[in-house]
């Protein structure tokens, strides 16, 4: 649980898919007792994963607050072993919602609901990317140690030297290639690296609503990865101060 005098807003994103970037966010969510503010309209997105289909309601709860500006506190979905929810809705990626309303209203929300909020994004350049980005005390950046992904990464960090960046080596085999390790070293230079997270290929074929961090009778795997991500939730508490 997230133990700081003022409530983060902390963004997770990246400028490629398929690095476990809304994985990360929905247990950071979890492990931190904050609101996943789900920014993806990807049907493939934590809303979905939460279990909430944006398609059979008349409203949309994220695009409504948002239009209506900062004070307008929208509720949280609740679940039982699963974090705090306000869930996307594909609507989001016709919108022109500028990056200052939506880094305004993640601000105005941390603060009211006086809880971290954690907002997952779209990959790539988008306004609402942008919103959280700056308004963000710690962005969290998933890295895959291969290829293509440290070539994203680079161009990245480029971007965004200036802001809080937290690097998260994910999806780790047992033996990562050393060229990818080191090139992961050289390209973070001043910026922090957590610890990485494993990868559990299990967890692809794995349907799923509860968060792996709040599970109550967890297994052997399960204890194994919840672990790692409990680490990397005090990993990213310590860099929000």
């Amino acid at each position: 649980m997230c133990q700081h005098a003022y409530m983060p807003v902390i963004t997770v994103a990246a400028t490629k898919g398929g690095v476990g970037k809304t994985t990360l966010a929905y247990e950071l969510a979890a492990a931190l007792g904050g609101v996943l503010v789900d920014l993806d309209w990807d049907s493939g997105g934590a809303t979905r994963m939460w279990g909430y289909d944006p398609t059979s309601f008349k409203r949309a709860p994220l695009l409504d607050a948002v239009e209506a500006g900062p004070a307008v506190l929208p509720r949280p979905r609740r679940r039982r072993n699963q974090p705090d929810l306000i869930p996307s809705h594909p609507d989001l990626a016709a919108s022109d919602i500028p990056d200052l309303v939506i880094g305004d209203c993640l601000s105005s929300w941390a603060k009211q609901w006086d809880r971290p909020v954690i907002a997952d994004t779209h990959p790539g350049a988008n306004a609402l990317t942008d919103g959280a980005m700056q308004v963000a005390d710690l962005v969290v950046v998933p890295v895959i140690l291969a290829a293509r992904e440290m070539d994203a990464l680079a161009g990245m960090l480029n971007d965004f030297a200036g802001y809080r960046l937290l690097l998260v080596p994910n999806m780790v085999p047992p033996s990562p290639p050393r060229r990818y390790v080191e090139r992961l070293a050289e390209l973070a230079g001043d910026k922090p690296v957590a610890p990485p997270i494993s990868e559990h290929r299990w967890m692809r074929r794995r349907v799923r609503r509860s968060a792996l961090t709040l599970q109550p009778n967890p297994g052997r795997q399960v204890q194994r990865v919840a672990g790692e991500l409990r680490t990397l939730a005090r990993v990213v508490e310590e860099h929000c101060v």
